[in-house]
């Protein structure tokens, strides 16, 4: 499922390295995360532009284990990101995508708040978002694993966002792209990196200023109950309600609080 290349994906992961020093990049008790096995790492979303790449280097480095990233559908409807994201282990972020990894015993990350979280974020201050977002916890639950929350602090300073990006997303999503209905809440702001020119977010052509990142892994969380009540969404919203507050924890213990 999903053949994947390791010695490929490190090669790659390496050119991160840079963005791993500019950001003065660290992560703490990555003891915890489980050392075989399946595994679901969540985490919330920022304004800085590909984090996810520092932080599966720092877990690859730290703990030996490459993680696979759920993404959203839109990167591979574009040419240059489907042809490199599958080499660093990205897969498309769909349920059976996702069990199928963890019960291969992979290790998997998703930010469940997805983009919305990113544009409803403040800079300077942490942002979780999950409202109706239990999708991850549906999957651990089917695939049977343990959920590991991972508090993204700093995520937020990488860009000063200008616009709402209504118009820009509307244009963007809903016009080029033509994505369906689940997608017409997406935005497009203009933001100011260390440029001091403003660009739209989506280009990612812009470079973040230099903040510092650190991420702050938490207990691993395991289902209460079986894998057939993977479809009942009382268990699953119950689920997905106590990874968020654990979450929350983090994010209050050691950054600030949304």
């Amino acid at each position: 499922m999903f053949p994947f290349d390791i010695q490929m994906g490190s090669r790659i992961l390496r050119f991160w390295k840079f963005r791993q020093i500019y950001h003065r990049a660290a992560i703490a008790f990555e003891n915890k995360i489980p050392a075989d096995g399946g595994v679901l790492l969540v985490s919330n979303h920022g304004r800085l532009d590909f984090d996810m790449f520092i932080l599966i280097k720092l877990i690859f480095d730290s703990c030996g284990r490459f993680v696979r990233i759920m993404a959203d559908r839109i990167w591979f409807k574009l040419p240059v990101f489907r042809a490199i994201f599958p080499l660093i282990g990205a897969v498309e972020g769909t349920r059976s995508n996702a069990v199928a990894l963890l019960r291969s015993g992979q290790v998997v990350l998703t930010y469940p708040g997805g983009v919305p979280e990113i544009m409803a974020s403040r800079f300077g201050r942490e942002h979780i978002s999950w409202s109706g977002r239990t999708g991850f916890a549906r999957v651990a639950i089917e695939a049977q694993v343990p959920v590991v929350p991972i508090a993204s602090i700093g995520v937020n300073n990488g860009f000063i966002f200008l616009t709402s990006g209504k118009l820009l997303g509307y244009l963007l999503y809903r016009g080029l792209f033509r994505m369906g209905p689940s997608y017409h809440s997406y935005r497009d702001p203009l933001v100011i990196g260390v440029l001091p020119i403003p660009l739209p977010f989506s280009t990612a052509v812009h470079f973040p200023l230099p903040c510092k990142v650190r991420y702050v892994v938490g207990d691993p969380i395991r289902p209460t109950v079986g894998s057939e009540r993977a479809n009942d969404d009382v268990a699953v919203q119950e689920f997905a309600d106590r990874i968020a507050l654990a979450l929350q924890q983090l994010v209050i213990q050691y950054g600030n609080p949304a």
